[in-house]
């Protein structure tokens, strides 16, 4: 479907997320007095929102502790903490990697229970933010699906469709009927062999569980340099150009793309408010991992203070946070809660 016949579908947009996030989350109402401690550990961009929900709990059951461990600054070392028994919960800020979820799975014999605790921020720089797709400014291509994204990025194209390599098989004429595409992105692997997070999101978001292209132009970036920066400079200088990065690095010389899930779905642009109600097809979330066994209840202590992480007063402290993570709206909340179950 073309770009320009998909107004109405925006303006319907804008009515859904209105009404998506009308109504706040329900008060928190604390179940009979729980006691222990409860040990979070893993990525450091949660470490104060951890800790501010450790203190709203506490209010309410002052013979519980929930302890924020700041030694660890990694989702992975989070997630490592559980499978070792040093941890109660994970502080994940990306999708877990295959890898991660085969290590639990080895240990215990069923996958980790992941928790949506609030949406990643719309542009805060490292702050697990919606993803881009940026071309050349000069480029008058509007909107992309994900079908299309998949044709052009990806080797295994699980999506079904063709592989796109000119501007032409997108509906450009004149000059960028034949002008190649050139694909930029970030390493698609550290030496660790695990993929960044954001390449781990869009490997599964975008290209439909698929892997990236072999000529990809990958960016390693440094650190008078990151790689998000370098695709977007790449892209600006290269009028063939297409990559990812977020919404915060956009500069002179580059344009934004919306994106549609399927050439019948409205195109967004990546508002705060679609990306908030994850109607932007490239929007993230961010996650607590426990170790839960299936048919089995959460233990009371963790059991509350999931609640209280989802209530109104625990999703009040995702909307003060640094970070700007997005506190999740009625219907996210109860997707959240549905898991607790």
């Amino acid at each position: 479907m073309n770009w320009n016949s998909q107004g109405l579908g925006l303006a319907c947009g804008a009515l859904f997320f209105a009404l998506a996030h009308a109504a706040p989350q329900a008060v928190h109402s604390p179940g009979p007095p729980v006691a222990g401690t409860l040990t979070c550990a893993g990525a450091d961009t949660m470490h104060d929102l951890a800790e501010s929900w450790a203190r709203g709990f506490q209010r309410h059951h002052p013979r519980a502790t929930i302890v924020v461990k700041r030694d660890a600054k990694f989702a992975a070392e989070g997630l490592a903490a559980v499978i070792a028994g040093d941890a109660e919960c994970a502080l994940f800020v990306r999708e877990a990697f295959p890898a991660e979820l085969a290590a639990f799975q080895t240990k215990f014999g069923y996958p980790p229970t992941l928790v949506n605790v609030a949406g990643g921020s719309h542009a805060t720089k490292s702050g697990t933010h919606a993803i881009a797709i940026f071309v050349n400014a000069d480029n008058p291509i509007g909107g992309l699906t994900l079908e299309q994204l998949d044709g052009i990025f990806s080797a295994t194209r699980r999506r079904g469709g063709p592989e796109i390599t000119t501007w032409g098989q997108l509906g450009l004429g004149g000059d960028w009927a034949r002008r190649p595409i050139r694909a930029y992105g970030m390493l698609k692997r550290r030496e660790t062999a695990n993929p960044p997070g954001i390449v781990n999101y869009l490997e599964n978001a975008m290209l439909g569980g698929g892997r990236f292209r072999d000529d990809l132009r990958e960016q390693a970036g440094s650190a008078a340099e990151p790689a998000l920066d370098a695709i977007v400079r790449r892209v600006a200088e290269d009028p063939g150009a297409i990559g990812y990065s977020g919404f915060a690095y956009a500069r002179p010389g580059v344009k934004i793309v919306a994106v549609a899930r399927t050439a019948t779905s409205p195109f967004y642009t990546g508002t705060p408010d679609e990306v908030a109600a994850r109607a932007y097809p490239l929007s993230r979330e961010i996650y607590v991992a426990v170790n839960r066994v299936p048919g089995k209840p959460l233990a009371p202590l963790m059991r509350e203070f999931l609640g209280y992480v989802l209530s109104r007063e625990g999703q009040q402290a995702v909307a003060a946070d640094r970070m700007k993570f997005i506190p999740l709206d009625n219907r996210q909340t109860a997707e959240a809660a549905r898991v607790l179950q």
